[in-house]
Order: C-alpha cells, then structure tokens, then sequence
C-alpha cells in the first residue's frame, strides 16, 4: 500500500498510536516526488437524511488529464467507498453500505476535480471522509460529513373519549437525534403531555417519537405540538384544531325516522284532502245535473196544463 493512503487510514483508523509517524513518512514521501497540493472548497457538509450530497476534493491539472497516470481513493474511516485505478474504477472493493448510493463523477475529473455522490444519505453515512488522490505526485484531505434528521413530517390525530369527553392529541414523527416535544395552546400557555421513544422501524438510528395530549376543549380550539431537538435550535411545530363535533349516530337515526314519519303523515294527509276535493267536486256536479233533470220536467207539465186548459 502506497505510504501516502496508509497514513489516511491511519489518521482515520481505531489507533493513534502511529499517526505522527505516517504524518512524517507522508510528507518526507511528498517531498521526494514533487510538490502536490489538494485542496477542498469544504471541509465541513450538512446534507438532511435522505436528500443527496456530492463531497469535492481539487487537484492540480495541465493541459489535458492522463486517466491512466490518475489514482482516486475515497474512504470513510475503515469503509472504502472509491477505488479509481488505471483509468477504472473497482466497485468490488466498495463497502456494502455504499452500493448503488455512491459514485464517482468520472466526468469532472478532468476538471482536476474529484467528486464523491453519496444519493439517498443515511445515519450512519456521518462520519470522517479522506479523498486521496495520486498524479504526479500525492496528497490527501479530510471532509466530515454531518446528517440531519429533522422532525419535519409530524403525523396527527384528534379523538374524543366517549367515557370522558376529553380529546386527545397526538403527534408523532421520526428524526435524530431524540426530541422533546412541547404543547402549547392558542394563548402560548404551556400543557402537559406523555411522549414515548422507541427506534424506527426504517432505520435503527432514527428515533420514533410519539406525544399526545389529553385535555378537555371546544370546537374549533389551536393547540401546537413542537417538536425540539436536544442540541439544535431548529424546531418543527405542528398545529392542530379541534374540529366541530360529530352528530350522534343514534340521534341522527332519529332524526332520520321523524323526518320519515312527517313525510309520510304530510303525504297521507295530501291524499286524503286531494280524495275529498274531487269526491266533493264529482258531488255537486251531479247535484247540477239532477236540478236541472227537474227544472225541465216541470217546465214540460207547465207547458202541457196550459195546452189542456186552452183547448178547455
């Protein structure tokens, strides 16, 4: 192993113990090929769990690249991640923790820059990462990586308790590290809940956070559930409104069997006067008719005793 990626290892590794002495052997090894200086436009990356972050390490370039002269490593601690060799790059050698998330930008190589792209970024991808590059001569930098796991996705429920009539809250979320979570109502008053902390099921470093908050309220009442990281300032809140009350199934099963009752009493009730009506229109029309049956049979026996008696 070449002298400059043992004193990485090293300085990366479990044990110190030879770390002044590989720093001495690095640069007396330096010093015989050439002067060879990396340099990194970062040293510090703060990428959130699951987003994408691309590590850059800069080396000196004239004129065009020769691949086949270039050596890339990337480590981090004892995993490797990148092993660039003869213009190739060797993903057997890749740490399992790595496949299919990382790569090397091949083409920004010849841009004399020697990028890492970790996709998909986990927990356990924090740590110490050390870019050594070999061309002519050989240098190496180290770059810490820092994960965020923020409580933004903060999952809530409302319920009543049909016993007590109390509602209970609930917030939960998963991040890292661990949280406390805070309630407060509309007035900024302060209120006590119960919060678990189990370990997530998605993985083993993230922590499972859930908090709810039992309280005797009104429709239409804000309360907050804040989520507070131990060690940052930065907090993710959610509100939750307490949302009108729901009708009671069995009132509204009687509501529904009155209404029906009305309808059907109304409907009846039509019927019965629409019945009424015609019965007593088809009475009086007959009525009519029979009156004037008897007016014209009297006029007829008039007319009939005034013939006799003239004839008389």
């Amino acid at each position: 192993m070449e002298p400059w990626k043992r004193s990485c290892n090293e300085e990366l590794g479990h044990s110190r113990k030879m770390r002044i002495y590989s720093i001495f052997t690095f640069m007396a090894y330096c010093c015989l090929l050439k002067a060879f200086t990396i340099t990194v436009p970062k040293d510090l990356y703060v990428v959130e769990y699951g987003n994408n972050v691309t590590l850059e390490c800069r080396f000196p370039v004239d004129k065009q690249l020769n691949l086949l002269a270039l050596v890339v490593y990337w480590e981090m601690e004892d995993k490797k991640i990148i092993q660039f060799v003869n213009g190739e790059e060797d993903l057997n050698v890749q740490h399992s923790s790595y496949n299919q998330r990382a790569l090397l930008l091949k083409n920004q190589l010849p841009l004399g820059k020697a990028a890492l792209q970790i996709t998909d970024v986990k927990l356990q991808d924090a740590g110490i990462y050390c870019c050594l590059i070999s061309y002519g001569g050989a240098d190496y930098k180290r770059i810490t990586l820092k994960v965020n796991a923020s409580y933004r996705k903060i999952n809530q429920t409302i319920s009543v308790d049909p016993v007590t009539s109390e509602h209970e809250l609930m917030c939960q979320a998963e991040g890292y590290p661990e949280a406390e979570v805070i309630w407060t109502s509309s007035d900024h008053r302060v209120l006590s809940g119960k919060t678990t902390i189990t370990s997530s099921k998605r993985e083993e470093k993230l922590f499972n956070v859930t908090s709810t908050l039992r309280i005797n309220t009104t429709a239409n009442e804000i309360f907050y559930c804040i989520f507070r990281r131990l060690g940052h300032e930065e907090n993710s809140t959610a509100e939750l409104v307490i949302p009108e009350p729901y009708p009671d199934p069995a009132k509204k099963r009687t509501h529904f069997v009155i209404l029906g009752a009305l309808l059907l009493f109304l409907s009846v009730t039509l019927t019965i006067i629409f019945c009424l009506k015609r019965w007593y229109f088809l009475y009086c029309n007959m009525g009519v008719m029979d009156m004037e049956k008897c007016g014209t049979r009297d006029m007829n026996s008039k007319q009939q005793n005034d013939t006799q008696f003239e004839e008389t």
